[in-house]
This record gives structure tokens, C-alpha cells and sequence, in this order.
């Protein structure tokens, strides 16, 4: 009698078991979004020249927009320069795809002597006082010429003009020196040169009339470099030396 319980029991659990793995059932719903991705942006300065030599082409100095060459584009580049002489450079540089500050700097100036000739050295018409003593830097040339550079894109010249006109802004004048030129930068007030825009810098060089013997045969040489770097979450940038 005790048995027969037992399996009734049984038989009944195995059943209800069943019953509910048959009948269980849950709502349900998928989102998904394939492909997601993150690119990095980019900055590239590319840079056109448009040069002239006493009021002549310099076919040397002028390209089209491109990435500059370090050692065969230069943007001045004389021999035989004279007193009276003068020249002029646009420099335009085109910032690609994301607004930039940028930065020129001139370094690694080389003012030589080169020897002395003998008007050079005669008190009466030259009185260069280091003449023959040899090395660098006891030239004449880089403080007797003077540059001026500014941003040419006035608003009544259509920009790139090859002129200063009267509202341009002029960054610096003067004998040529090593140093760093805040074109656009923080401290300017010009805010950052927007992506695929196009800045234009004016620069004009002279050796006036009035100087004498003391530069025969001296040379100036440098670098001239321009950086851009971003200005998104960068907004303190301010145009440093390069390391």
C-alpha cells in the first residue's frame, strides 16, 4: 500500500515539470548600430610664392601652392644684390581642413664678411673695422638692410596684393633677426585662420641708397620656417621657438 503512494507522487511531478517548460515565454526587443567610428582630422599648410626684384619677376621665387621643398625653394635667393636695390615677396599660406594658428620664424642667420675689397676697408668710403679677421658674424649687410612684414589682406585689396595698403597690419620692420612671428596666435587678436582659408603675408626687403662699402662682398643667409598646429581645445597657443 505504502508503494503505490510513492509512485503516484512521483508520476505527478514529473508531469507539472512539463507543463511549465512549455508554456514559459518572455517579450523581447533588438537595437543595433553597426559600424561606428572614429577618424582622426588633419591639418596640412601648403604655401604659394609670387616674388619680385626690382620691380621684376623672380620666376625662382614664384609657384603655385604646394608643399615647400627645404632645401630648393627659396623664397629669396639674390647674388649681386646693390645699394637702391629692393624686392618684394607674397607669401600665401593655405591652411587645409581644420582651423589652425600659425607661426613663421626665421633662424640660423649667417652674417659673413666673405673677405674685404679694398674700398671695403679704406676709412675714407668703407671703415669696416672687422674686415679680415675671419668667421661668421662680422658681416655688415644684416644691419643695413630692412625688411618689412605684414599681413596683406586689407580689406579694400581683395588680400594678396603684393602691396601694403593702408590698413593692413605690419608684424615687424626692420633689420632681419632670428626670431619667431605670431601670425596667428592668441596674443594677436585675430583669432585662429580658418580651415581652407588662405593667409597672405606681405614681405619687402631693401639696401637704401645711402649705404656704403663696408657690405661689399658680405652675405646674409637663414632658414624661414612656418608651423600651423590646431586651435580646437587649444585656445591659449601662443607662437614659441621650434625645438
Amino acid at each position: 500500500m505504502n508503494k503505490k503512494i510513492v509512485v503516484s507522487l512521483s508520476v505527478v511531478v514529473v508531469v507539472a515539470a512539463i507543463a511549465v517548460g512549455a508554456t514559459t515565454a518572455f517579450f523581447s526587443d533588438t537595437e543595433t548600430s553597426t559600424g561606428n567610428t572614429f577618424t582622426a582630422g588633419a591639418i596640412d599648410l601648403q604655401i604659394d610664392s609670387t616674388a619680385s626684384y626690382n620691380g621684376e619677376p623672380v620666376v625662382a621665387a614664384t609657384w603655385q601652392l604646394k608643399d615647400l621643398n627645404p632645401t630648393s625653394d627659396k623664397f629669396f635667393n639674390f647674388a649681386d644684390i646693390k645699394p637702391g636695390d629692393e624686392g618684394e615677396n607674397t607669401i600665401s599660406l593655405h591652411v587645409i581642413n581644420n582651423d589652425a594658428w600659425v607661426c613663421a620664424e626665421v633662424l640660423n642667420l649667417t652674417n659673413a664678411d666673405n673677405g674685404c675689397t679694398e674700398p671695403e676697408s679704406d676709412p675714407t668710403s668703407g671703415n669696416d673695422t672687422t674686415c679680415g679677421t675671419p668667421g661668421a658674424g662680422e658681416g655688415e649687410l644684416q644691419n643695413a638692410m630692412v625688411w618689412t612684414v605684414w599681413r596683406d589682406n586689407g580689406a579694400s585689396d581683395n588680400s594678396c596684393n603684393n602691396v601694403l595698403d593702408g590698413d593692413e597690419t605690419v608684424l615687424v620692420s626692420g633689420q632681419p633677426v632670428n626670431g619667431v612671428l605670431p601670425v596667428y596666435d592668441s596674443t594677436t587678436s585675430t583669432g585662429a585662420l580658418a580651415g581652407g582659408s588662405t593667409a597672405c603675408l606681405g614681405v619687402s626687403w631693401e639696401l637704401p641708397l645711402a649705404t656704403g662699402n663696408e657690405v661689399q662682398t658680405d652675405s646674409l643667409t637663414g632658414d624661414i620656417s612656418f608651423n600651423v598646429v590646431q586651435s580646437r581645445n587649444n585656445t591659449d597657443f601662443q607662437c614659441i621657438p621650434q625645438e
